[in-house]
């Protein structure tokens, strides 16, 4: 089957999700993009359309992840339809890959659109806008893919693929958010005695502040002074310290930064769909066995008949030879036989004589 016609079959299959959700990019962008152009809803406050669009841009690959990757293979499982999908003259390994080529495709042409507005600062970038990037959506649409595709290959059950694709997905991002993406590149540091006060660049995002001893690197606070009234001053009167540090990155490297993170996505994009190739050409569970190769509910196997077992004849008794011959036991009284007339009156007459 060529590239083509696997094509036109993911369109025919999947063509009400694929709708569905490329409406609710489509809002997403439209809203994005008009709160960006027009600045008077920046003077005021946001419009709920541009609420909306926020959230579909934070969890646009959990819906990629949940309605396109999710149910990809495990649907095929769980109605066991794969017989008939794998059966012609493809591959599995090559049914997957034109689903993921139309999928794929589709995802990260998306993310990519969502991913240029934020309706916050317009041209105006920051780190709150960081996520507010087309090639890192678009690695986040692809990183939900590849979780949902590689869940379901491993729940065979669409419910269940869902739910589990959401949540791992939220985990990720969390992850990445929270302990990974201010650290891409060690941060800088503004440091100020006690006479100064640490000033951070504009709009450079703050991580973390402290003391400093006399040989200005980091030193802990001392115990008594944590539980002062200014934990400065104590610090201060007992010289534990010369002054204050504060840890930033510059906003200068949040392009960087987005590249930093778009390609940890990719990496994990490359390795989840690694594991779901060499489990779809191994077998990766989904081969059954004979009893399951019906699409209707399992039909006991009928039993074979065995041959039954051999047993030496009794020899039967002689037959009775007069019962074969038809004679009884006891021998049939003879027919009496009545002498003619003309035998009765010689006969009379000779006993008449004898008698004489």
């Amino acid at each position: 089957m060529k590239l083509n016609s696997l094509i036109w079959l993911t369109w025919r299959q999947h063509r009400w999700p694929i709708v569905g959700l490329g409406l609710i990019a489509v809002f997403a962008i439209l809203s994005l993009w008009s709160i960006e152009a027009l600045d008077f809803y920046m003077n005021t406050s946001m419009p709920i359309a541009g609420f909306y669009a926020l959230m579909v841009q934070t969890g646009f690959g959990a819906l990629v992840g949940a309605f396109w990757g999710a149910p990809l293979i495990a649907r095929e499982l769980e109605e066991r339809t794969y017989f008939v999908a794998w059966g012609q003259d493809v591959t599995p390994v090559q049914w997957l890959r034109g689903k993921l080529i139309v999928f794929g495709g589709l995802a990260v042409l998306l993310g990519a659109l969502i991913g240029n507005g934020d309706g916050f600062t317009g041209s105006v970038r920051t780190w709150n806008s960081f996520e507010a990037n087309s090639l890192l959506q678009a690695g986040y649409a692809a990183l939900g893919l590849a979780i949902g595709v590689l869940i379901g290959l491993l729940s065979r059950n669409v419910v269940t693929a869902i739910a589990v694709t959401i949540v791992l997905f939220v985990v990720v991002r969390v992850v990445l958010a929270v302990w990974v993406r201010s650290f891409y590149w060690p941060p800088a540091r503004v440091i100020a005695r006690w006479e100064e006060t640490p000033v951070v660049p504009d709009r450079g995002l703050e991580l973390g502040h402290g003391y400093v001893g006399s040989d200005l690197q980091p030193v802990p606070s001392r115990g008594d002074c944590m539980t002062a009234v200014s934990e400065t001053s104590c610090m201060r009167r007992a010289n534990a310290a010369i002054g204050t540090y504060v840890d930033y990155q510059p906003i200068e490297r949040m392009v960087w930064f987005q590249i930093a993170e778009f390609l940890v996505c990719a990496l994990i994009v490359a390795g989840l769909l690694a594991v779901v190739f060499r489990l779809m050409r191994n077998g990766g569970g989904w081969k059954p066995s004979r009893a399951h190769r019906r699409l209707g509910p399992p039909v006991p196997e009928p039993t074979p008949d065995l041959p039954a077992p051999e047993t030496t004849a009794t020899p039967e008794p002689d037959a009775d030879p007069v019962a074969e011959t038809g004679e009884a036991s006891d021998p049939a009284p003879q027919p009496v036989s009545e002498p003619a007339p003309g035998e009765q009156a010689t006969s009379g007459t000779a006993t008449a004589k004898t008698e004489g």
